[in-house]
């Protein structure tokens, strides 16, 4: 899956995420520890993460102050579809399917 990443600066990055089972998560957040930085200062040092579970994408929140939301809707945890886009402070991703065959890198 591809990670589509527009921040507040209006900077783009794409980021793909592979899919394996058992890795762990890729969190995102502002903080040095995040494995996904943003420059957001509506972002939490750990906003979210991200990991593959049982054939599917899933997103959490991580107690942030300020939520995370999909398709504007703000969730604690959920799946995550191509398609589907994800705001965390003024930053947001758009999720793009991977083309198959493709070689993918997990970011962390």
């Amino acid at each position: 899956m591809i990670l589509n990443c527009r921040q507040p600066d209006g900077k783009t990055v794409k980021i793909r995420l592979k899919a394996i089972s058992g890795a762990p998560p890729v969190s995102v957040g502002r903080g040095k520890e995040a494995t996904i930085q943003v420059d957001d200062v509506k972002c939490s040092r750990i906003h979210c993460a991200i990991r593959y579970w049982e054939d599917v994408f899933c997103i959490r929140d991580m107690n942030s102050s300020n939520g995370t939301f999909l398709n504007d809707k703000q969730i604690d945890i959920a799946y995550l579809r191509p398609g589907d886009k994800v705001r965390i402070g003024n930053t947001e991703f758009e999720l793009e399917a991977e083309a198959t065959g493709s070689e993918v890198t997990m970011v962390g």
